[in-house]
């Protein structure tokens, strides 16, 4: 009850009201923790940093374990930009209690995830699976392999296996883990069994979103070389929905193969996700220069498309080809009244 009224100072920016609150608290219990740690973050946010850290500084060599105490440290450590020493703190925590505490766990996890420690965000994952038995947490493991994956690609067959055995107890239940079992599938190598996956009942029940469903199963038919059967996704997808640009582009790819768009354009993400490119964070960003669709894909599949055994058009054919597909689903679109 007595921190109440300092919280709301502090949220309320009104920071001369809250130090002296604190230095009245401070007065009467010296050695609080979370007296300490809030009088920090006053002082970080009234220009005095170095007086702040030295006072959550001491606060964190003191080991704490209370869960007030550890999240107020962490708002002060992700403020100032340290995130070395709010992952030390946790790492602490935990060990103080044996690893046994999944709340100081998931924290550990949190931290070892903004640090981009993908090794011991791993590690930390598996430990909370041990604890909690929890399927979420071997997702988590699988994520964190996933993300080692450029530098140790071997990660990839672990993480496909326990996936399937996950799939095999029914723990695949939800969007996002399908969704991360099926990246894991493609960048494995195992293109084929990603759109089973896609496309059988399971995919249905996880993905109820149709449309996102047969957009998913046409990208990856087309990584697999399979183009007829992405075609077929495509259609089945303008049925439904015959504004769709995107479902229009990838069945034009098909239908004009060997040409390339008037316009530039970035293909949908496949399922799951991908890598970011490496050049996402230089100085001159991702340039793609006059790439065609089928060069931008395999990109984004990670460098897994397959080459489709289609016969070669000459410019003559791919335009009739494509005028015949655009004449034919406006037919549809307007017999659904679109």
């Amino acid at each position: 009850r007595k921190l109440e009224p300092i919280y709301e100072m502090i949220d309320a920016k009104n920071l001369k009201a809250a130090a002296k609150s604190i230095g009245l608290l401070l007065a009467k219990h010296p050695g609080l923790q979370i007296g300490r740690v809030l009088k920090g973050i006053v002082c970080a946010r009234q220009g005095k940093e170095e007086e702040g850290t030295e006072l959550c500084e001491d606060v964190r060599l003191e080991h704490p374990t209370d869960e007030t105490v550890l999240n107020t440290l962490a708002i002060f450590y992700k403020n100032t930009g340290k995130a070395a020493e709010c992952t030390m703190m946790f790492e602490v925590a935990s060990e103080k209690a044996g690893h046994r505490n999944p709340d100081f766990l998931q924290l550990l996890f949190c931290a070892h995830a903004r640090e981009l420690a993908f090794v011991k965000q791993q590690q930390c994952a598996m430990k909370l699976y041990r604890l909690s038995n929890d399927p979420k947490h071997i997702m988590w493991a699988v994520c964190s392999m996933v993300l080692q994956s450029r530098e140790n690609p071997k990660l990839l067959q672990l993480a496909a296996g326990m996936c399937t055995k996950l799939e095999a107890s029914g723990a695949i239940n939800s969007r996002e883990a399908l969704l991360v079992y099926a990246r894991v599938l493609r960048e494995s190598g195992q293109g084929a069994k990603a759109l089973e996956l896609l496309a059988c009942n399971l995919g249905e029940r996880c993905i109820p979103m149709h449309v996102e469903r047969l957009a998913l199963c046409a990208l990856q038919a087309v990584a697999i070389g399979k183009n007829q059967e992405a075609m077929l996704h495509w259609r089945a997808l303008l049925d439904r929905a015959p504004d769709d640009w995107v479902a229009m582009s990838g069945a034009l790819d098909i239908t004009m193969a060997g040409t390339v768009p008037a316009a530039a354009r970035k293909p949908p993400p496949p399922a799951g996700g991908s890598h970011a490119d490496p050049s996402a964070h230089a100085e001159n960003g991702v340039s793609d220069g006059d790439a065609d669709a089928v060069a931008l894909l395999a990109k984004a599949m990670g460098d897994k498309c397959a080459v489709a055994d289609n016969d070669a058009m000459t410019s003559l054919e791919a335009a009739a080809s494509g005028t015949a597909l655009v004449e034919d689903l406006r037919a549809a679109a307007e017999s659904l009244g679109a």
